[in-house]
């Protein structure tokens, strides 16, 4: 435990650990006084929605995946030690969707109704110094839906307490550029603004340096001295200049770190860190986006930031993990549809080098109008969520857009600001003066980005103004907007252009048709074969052949973004499946991904990887199973980074394709189908590169259990991500493989979430038992803090965590993990704990197996 905090000028420490939590509305729950000893104990971040089971009558619907929401309230009790006095102490909430209302020692702190933005409050009026606290949340999430997607419900991101001396540098107060960048040299801008909040003027020394990547040493400083009145704030300008520069880009994400000293004499009082990416960005409108002066192709993802069965809640590694999958993929951009998402979000697109549009908004004012709680609205009128953003625009939107703005703004990650996405009011109605606000507030507090937004209905937002009141256009797939380049770029020669949503291309994995199935289809997609091969598909699952979707599919799509030298590049709808926006039930996600629920890559992550990457690969569809079709012809696909690729069915080879022509993004073979191998070799110039296989499995006899991740630190909350594998007797995948696991874990470690990537599973996420679909299924575990008992007779070892899996009839599997290091990270504040500690249970009853 930090033993003196009143000698360190700044700290901000993690909050998320220890707190109670009771769903339902409890009356005078924010009262210090409250009795909370029956609540719930629990860690931040969470999604108490994701805790619970799919409803076909939730009040979400569709749009929330069909889980439920309602009213919860967050408590902590913690202890203010002595040396805090004289000291400023803020919190700060990450994320609380939505409506979140905090209290300090029962005084009302504020209330801010947007989900996606953080807020933070100066705690120090009410705080006790050296007694207890208690800090108490409501989050109001009851009405619903209250957005087109799953949000969660929850203070579903982290909680920090920073705590500072009078004299510091203010919230989000450094503003740091680079106005001029050479190979030579960067000459960095950095305005930052200084808070005296003694009770005399101040004469402050503002120091700074800029460090390179992980060094302690400064390659660049400078210093300002200035004097600042009692109980004011002034904003400090300084120019340092920056020699031999390492340019930040996606395959470079070099990052310097702008360090600002605070002094008073010879006392430091406060230390404030600013990340620094030097690069330059130039949009064109006939030549493209140039990154350092280089033509870059954005190939992008948009995402939800729900992390599939953990709900919203944030767990940093598992962001990661998905962020990594994507890197491997080829991926260089992100855009953050349709809202601020968090701020490890950001600094991962930091470190890992992603170019990031980053989007604050999906509605306006124009929403479902009520009377007495009487729909009154026309349905041409109406928003998109009954009781969406809209409710709160005109209140909440030029704070909120200030506050995602003044956050963001140093991460080099980003390259424009999206102020709306699909808003009917741009495509519809020509609210001009909405968009000229908007617009106008970003470039007053960022003016080195362009201002974007995602339109669909493009033909009918060209005939209203608002598009021309944008820096750059970013073209949904909606209404056909995504047909519309060429014809838009010759009419409005000077408009900068990028394929901001499309294509929203669909699949299952491992399911397959051979007949297209297109919602809206504009252009021809023909059928692969004249009578479906796959007519056992069920209908709510979609075709991973890339023949399913919404107007275009993912290589045509691709084929327009890259012959095309003035489109910016293209952001896929979307990267992962995404829990809601299901089209209705009993279907519970969005089947738009890429990749699947769980993690697991569906077939068309092969596609960009071979349009994306130099990685030698190659990858065929479908699988090779199916009994009872001997001798039907199926179209066996081949995506590949070689320039032509080899098929061998049992050994035989059945050709050569090359691309060309009609095959510029896939190579195709008509195969009769019969059991055994079908083997591909890809080469390049003559010379082999990758190789792959598949095999036909017999029936299922086993199953395998992997982990990604053997050992856990609870202080950094890893996780292990476990995948369960049906196979036959010989260890063949069957990618059919359909069966009931049940889980047990024994050790300091629990299960976080499970599921399989079937959108039409109703399988709770928090159980100790899972189904595979299509062969597999994925658990999520996560170890413990706190000490580890080992019982009699029980054989493991202090901190071993042992998974058992175990299916009906078949030999069990067992993991063995390890918790690496123990305890909780150090906190000035110890939390209170006085009373009984509640259980954090759920539903563990064992469905129906095999």
């Amino acid at each position: 435990m930090l033993s003196a905090a009143g000698d360190i000028p700044r700290q901000k420490l993690n909050f998320d650990t220890d707190w109670k939590f009771a769903l339902g509305d409890p009356e005078g729950a924010q009262a210090t006084d409250y009795d909370a000893s029956a609540w719930r104990e629990l860690d931040l971040p969470h999604d108490w929605s994701v805790e619970a089971n799919f409803d076909a009558d939730a009040a979400a619907g569709a749009p929330g995946g069909y889980l439920p929401s309602g009213v919860g309230w967050y408590r902590k009790a913690f202890l203010v030690p002595d040396n805090i006095a004289g000291r400023r102490v803020f919190i700060e909430f990450d994320g609380i969707y939505m409506n979140g209302e905090v209290w300090i020692n029962g005084h009302h702190l504020g209330k801010r109704p947007y989900g996606y933005i953080g807020v933070g409050y100066d705690l120090t009026p009410h705080l006790k110094v050296g007694g207890r606290n208690v800090i108490t949340v409501k989050v109001d999430d009851l009405k619903q839906p209250s957005a087109r997607w799953y949000g969660g419900t929850g203070i579903y991101r982290h909680v920090w307490l920073t705590i500072t001396q009078p004299v510091r540098v203010a919230h989000h107060g450094t503003y740091v550029r680079t106005p001029q960048v050479t190979r030579q040299s960067a000459r960095v801008a950095i305005d930052t603004t200084v808070i005296n909040g003694e009770e005399e003027e101040m004469l402050v020394e503002v120091d700074q340096g800029i460090y390179p990547p992980g060094s302690d040493y400064f390659v660049a400083a400078g210093s300002k001295e200035v004097s600042i009145p009692a109980g004011s704030e002034m904003t400090v300008a300084q120019f340092l200049d920056l020699k031999e520069p390492m340019l930040w880009s996606p395959e470079s994400p070099n990052l310097y770190k702008v360090r600002t000293t605070l002094r008073v004499g010879a006392k430091v009082l406060d230390v404030y860190d600013t990340p620094l990416g030097v690069r330059t960005l130039r949009f064109d409108a006939n030549d493209g986006f140039f990154l350092n002066g280089e033509p870059v192709i954005l190939r992008g993802m948009c995402n939800h930031q729900d992390l599939g069965p953990l709900g919203t809640a944030l767990w940093d590694q598992a962001l990661e993990r998905r962020l990594r999958m994507l890197k491997d993929m080829g991926c260089n951009a992100l855009r953050t549809s349709h809202y601020p998402q968090s701020p490890e979000f950001m600094r991962m697109a930091d470190e890992m080098g992603f170019l990031v549009v980053n989007e604050t908004f999906d509605e306006w004012r124009r929403g479902w109008n009520f009377v007495d709680g009487q729909l009154v609205s026309s349905r041409n009128d109406r928003g998109k969520a009954r009781y969406g953003y809209n409710q709160y625009f005109t209140a909440w939107s030029e704070r909120d857009l200030t506050d995602h703005l003044k956050r963001d703004r140093n991460h080099p990650c980003v390259i424009m600001w999206s102020i709306a996405n699909e808003v009917p009011e741009a495509q519809k109605f020509g609210e001009i003066e909405t968009v000229k606000v908007l617009r106008d507030l970003v470039r007053e507090i960022d003016p080195t980005r362009p201002v974007t937004a995602g339109i669909n209905h493009i033909h009918t937002a060209n005939e209203t103004g608002f598009l021309e009141e944008l820096d750059i256009v970013g073209y949904n797939g909606g209404g056909g907007s995504c047909f519309l380049y060429e014809k838009d770029h010759e009419r409005f020669p000077n408009r900068i252009i990028y394929a901001s949503e499309v294509p929203h291309s669909l699949q299952t994995r491992g399911e397959y048709r051979t007949h297209t199935n297109y919602r809206e289809k504009q252009h021809e997609i023909p059928n692969l074969t004249e009578e479906e091969v796959f007519p056992e598909t069920d209908a709510w699952y979609e075709s991973s052949y890339d023949n399913a979707g919404v107007r275009i599919n993912a290589r045509d799509s691709w084929h327009l973004t890259k012959t095309l030298p003035y489109v910016l590049g293209e952001f896929r709808w979307t990267g992962f499946d995404y829990i809601g926006e299901s089209g209705g039930w009993p279907r519970v996600l969005g089947n738009f991904g890429i990749i699947d629920l769980c993690n697991f890559p569906k077939d068309t992550y092969y596609f960009y990887q071979s349009q994306w990457t130099d990685t030698p690969m190659i990858h065929i569809l479908p699988h090779w199973n199916w009994p009872g079709k001997e001798g039907t012809v199926i179209p066996v696909h081949a995506y590949t980074t070689g320039d032509e690729a080899e098929l061998f069915l049992n050994g035989e080879s059945l050709g050569v394709r090359k691309f060309g022509g009609e095959n510029p993004y896939h190579l195709e073979w008509m195969v009769p189908y019969a059991p055994g191998e079908l083997r591909a070799v890809a080469r390049k110039g003559g010379d082999e590169i990758a190789e792959t296989a598949i095999h036909t499995a017999g029936p299922p006899a086993r199953f395998q259990l992997e982990a990604d991740q053997v050992e856990l630190d609870p202080r950094r909350r890893d996780l292990a991500y476990l995948t369960v594998r049906i196979e036959d007797a010989d260890g063949n995948f069957d990618p059919k493989g359909e069966r009931w696991v049940s889980l047990q874990v024994r050790g300091p470690a629990r299960i976080l979430g499970v599921h399989n990537g079937d959108p039409l599973s109703h399988h709770p996420f928090k159980s100790n038992t899972v189904r595979t679909f299509n062969g597999l299924a994925r658990v999520i575990v996560a170890s413990t803090p706190g000490d580890d008992v080992v019982q009699p007779n029980e054989k493991r070892e202090s901190g071993e965590i042992i998974v058992r899996a175990s299916v009906r009839g078949w030999e069990s599997r067992e993991l063995r993990l390890k918790r690496v290091h123990q305890g909780k990270p150090e906190s000035v504040f110890k939390p209170d704990n006085s009373g009984p500690r509640a259980t954090d249970v759920y539903d563990e009853g064992v469905p129906p197996v095999d």
